[in-house]
């Protein structure tokens, strides 16, 4: 009776249930169903068969588990979706006894608005994979350099299978021998989480040509939490090919537009000859007047060999191999060519170092970029007047240089300014345009070809006039450290560096001996520690306040015990905060991570002024 009474509260208890619930015989009988099940039948489907009541069918339903449900006498849940609503339902059916009879009971669940946004999301992951797959070419692989994806533009641009290229190491599969010591540093820079924004690496393809991409990688973290470097690339080895053309025509009709001054050079030059050869025949008695004649007549063949030299050099086809040459002596071993192609009525001044600033360009193309400028002075000067270049060191700030789209660091300023008619406000902000011309018979390229390699060395270019007082072009190009033999003079300090980065504790090396210092290298304690055993008393510790070598802090009071009067730069990216809880007692200097090379000059002056 108890059992009685408390029926309809179990019942009541199903009725609540959200899901259908259905009691089925062997013959296909509904035994019992709750009213959510009740109401989507809109009957009573007890008593009746299931397959008619629930799907409105006449047999039984194809998808139809019964007979394995009982069979095996296990769970089974599957996915249908009936003819009769045209709703999806996940059913789970399972097997029990009453009496001698096995019979099922099935919970039906709707899940329509699962499948519907199961299918809304297959769209989209189909969506977002043919992407994936098109340009741009998109590959993936670890620190190992092992490729764990590739898409299908990658596969057109190189040849490769993706099945061929997938776990290979990048290394042997397509990165040219002779650009491997490139890629490796780029992709060390990536892993340390430097990012650099179209950085062009060739690559080989399967056929064995030579194919330029431009590149940008940036570093993550697999869903493991192992990094991996992504890197997405453009194939830009037609529109090089097609760029190096232009430039070809370019130079072409810049030393078009200097013929004139070439013939009148040469004819100047065949005068004087002609003269000296003259005056000397008189003199054939007077040994020493005809030496002199002809020291003189040397001299103006080699002034013509000189310039000759650098117009057929500007004429040849351009390799397209940037060099680290040095500006200062390019500027000074050229200014005669400069002043002949300016013409004897327009005064060349240059400002500039005779030699020790260095910049990475190809030689032909600042010649080129020379070339131009010079040849739009001396068309807007054709009265005469003066161009002034002058060269010179400038450290970007972060603020300055993100105003001018370019990294924070050290540039060289190139100004070459003339005082011809200037140029309007109308048409300034339109000079670098392609084929924009004032000028009758011009081509509008010489402005535009010049924007265009400035930009191609991660430069900036500016233009400033003001009508009739002349105009300024600023070039902002790269600085590079000096090379050994044209070294800063040496610091009296003794610096030593400890950073495991081998990347990192080459770029501060390269920033120290921007700044005139000769910092002592070490990749961790141990090396530290060997450079101290011979010989090396510092001065200066530079390190990173958590090493992977061992523990920081032991090693600063190590050091501090054998040289009580080092000095201590920490280098964190944790903040201030987090260093001096690892140093509450000791007396350093604190620089962020990342740091400019204004705020590691700023600091090394702190440490040379405080006793």
């Amino acid at each position: 009776m108890p059992c009685e009474r408390s029926l309809p509260f179990y019942e009541a208890i199903l009725n609540l249930f959200p899901g259908m619930i259905s009691v089925i015989s062997q013959d296909f009988r509904v035994l019992y169903a709750n009213e959510p099940l009740k109401q989507r039948c809109g009957e009573d489907p007890v008593g009746k068969m299931c397959y008619q009541v629930f799907h409105g069918l006449e047999k039984v339903c194809p998808w139809c588990k019964k007979e394995e449900v009982l069979r095996d006498k296990k769970t089974i849940v599957w996915e249908v979706k009936s003819p009769k609503d045209q709703c999806w339902y996940e059913v789970r059916s399972i097997p029990f006894k009453v009496g001698e009879e096995w019979i099922y009971l099935s919970v039906i669940i709707n899940i329509t608005e699962k499948k519907r946004l199961e299918h809304k999301l297959e769209k989209q992951v189909r969506f977002f994979q043919e992407i994936l797959e098109r340009n741009p070419a998109l590959i993936i692989f670890n620190q190992e350099g092992k490729l764990t994806f590739v898409n299908r533009a990658f596969e057109e641009i190189t040849g490769i299978p993706r099945g061929e290229a997938l776990a290979k190491n990048i290394f042997e599969l397509f990165v040219p021998e002779e650009d491997q010591n490139l890629w490796r540093k780029h992709c060390e820079e990536v892993h340390c989480g430097i990012f650099q924004k179209g950085v062009e690496l060739p690559i080989r393809s399967r056929k064995g040509d030579k194919r330029y991409l431009l590149w940008n990688c940036m570093r993550v973290d697999d869903p493991e939490g192992k990094p991996t470097i992504v890197g997405l690339a453009i194939d830009i080895t037609n529109q090089k090919q097609f760029f190096e053309q232009y430039l070809q025509a370019q130079k072409m009709e810049s030393l078009g537009r200097f013929t004139g001054v070439i013939l009148h050079e040469l004819n100047n030059l065949f005068m004087a000859l002609q003269g000296y050869l003259g005056v000397a025949k008189l003199k054939l008695t007077d040994p020493e007047k005809v030496k002199d004649y002809l020291e003189k007549m040397e001299g103006l063949i080699e002034r013509w060999r000189n310039m000759s030299q650098d117009l057929l050099s500007f004429a040849r086809k351009s390799p397209g191999t940037p060099q680290t040459i040095d500006l200062a002596q390019f500027l000074h071993s050229h200014k005669e060519t400069f002043s002949r192609l300016l013409g004897s009525n327009i005064q060349l001044e240059i400002e500039a170092p005779q030699k020790g600033l260095f910049t990475e360009i190809n030689p032909l193309h600042i010649q080129q970029i020379l070339f131009n400028l010079i040849s739009n002075s001396r068309e807007a000067m054709s009265e005469g007047g003066k161009v002034s270049i002058k060269l010179e060191e400038v450290i970007l700030s972060e603020g300055t240089a993100q105003i001018l789209g370019l990294l924070a660091g050290p540039y060289l300023l190139l100004t070459f300014e003339d005082n011809g008619p200037g140029i309007s406000k109308e048409v300034l902000p339109h000079i670098f345009e392609p084929y924009f011309t004032t000028k009758d018979s011009g081509t509008g390229l010489g402005l535009a070809t010049v924007y265009s390699l400035v930009k191609q060395y991660k430069g900036h270019i500016a233009a400033y006039s003001t009508l009739g007082k002349g105009t300024t072009f600023r070039i902002y190009l790269p600085q590079k450290p000096s090379k050994p033999e044209t070294a800063l003079p040496p610091s009296f300090l003794n610096i030593l560096v400890v950073e495991e980065e081998v990347v990192l504790l080459e770029t501060i090396k390269e920033m120290m001996q921007h700044l005139g210092y000769r910092p002592y290298l070490a990749a961790g304690f141990q090396e530290a520690r060997e450079l101290i055993t011979h010989g090396l008393k510092p001065e200066v510790l530079l390190i990173d306040i958590q090493m992977k070598s061992g523990n920081t802090v032991n090693f600063i009071r190590e050091l501090r015990n054998k040289f009580p009067d080092l000095k201590l730069i920490v280098v964190s990216g944790y903040g201030e905060d987090f260093v001096r809880q690892n140093l509450p007692e000791e007396r350093y200097y604190h620089l962020s991570k990342p740091f400019s090379l204004e705020e590691l000059a700023k600091t090394l002056k702190e440490v040379l002024t405080v006793e």
